[in-house]
């Protein structure tokens, strides 16, 4: 009788530990939540709903073809930040014309850095502030005059400041529009990618 119930204790062991090990391999595959994250720390469902709502703003200011302003400062190849002859959207200074004052154009239109979406895991993303793609085409008021223009490139100050940065040929080029408020250039969205 002894031996018995022993028999029957030992099989009822294997029987919980085989009905164990088959709930815990069901589990394996079986997912409640995912979360990820990014390099800045933000969960990528948290982000991506940031994407989302920037979108939906992005959009909207497109369809009013509202006026910003910005601050218009210049770089250059090799200037004091080392930037090179080469844009983010791929494109070089080859692939560009310069105009009468100095500034690279491309198709007709001056070739500008700004704050884009590609960094934003970099840089972070700001509540009502305008995020651009590569090929996004603006129009600028500078002085009073309007220019074509269309952001190839990507700039790391502008995500702290409503900044612009206008691609030149050389120092001699430069311009500065906007600094401390004054005299600050109009910007207007024209063709959002």
């Amino acid at each position: 009788m002894k031996r018995t119930l022993l028999m029957v204790r030992n099989q009822t062991f294997v029987i919980l530990y085989v009905i164990a090990i088959f709930v815990i391999l069901a589990k394996v595959g079986e997912t409640n939540k995912i979360t990820t994250y990014n390099v800045s720390g933000i969960s990528s469902l948290q982000s991506s709903h940031l994407v989302t709502e920037l979108k939906q703003k992005e959009e909207i200011k497109v369809e009013k073809n509202e006026l910003h302003k910005y601050r218009l400062t210049s770089y250059y190849p090799g200037d004091e930040c080392a930037s090179g002859h080469c844009t983010g959207s791929g494109l070089c200074t080859d692939d560009f014309q310069v105009n009468k004052y100095g500034w690279y154009t491309y198709k007709g239109k001056i070739v500008l850095a700004a704050a884009t979406t590609y960094l934003q895991n970099k840089f972070g993303v700001k509540e009502n502030k305008l995020y651009f793609k590569y090929y996004d085409e603006v129009t600028l008021t500078i002085d009073g005059k309007e220019y074509k223009g269309i952001i190839l490139d990507t700039c790391g100050a502008c995500y702290k400041a409503e900044k612009i940065d206008l691609y030149v040929q050389n120092k001699s080029s430069v311009i500065d529009r906007g600094y401390r408020g004054y005299n600050m250039i109009s910007l207007e969205v024209t063709k959002k990618k």
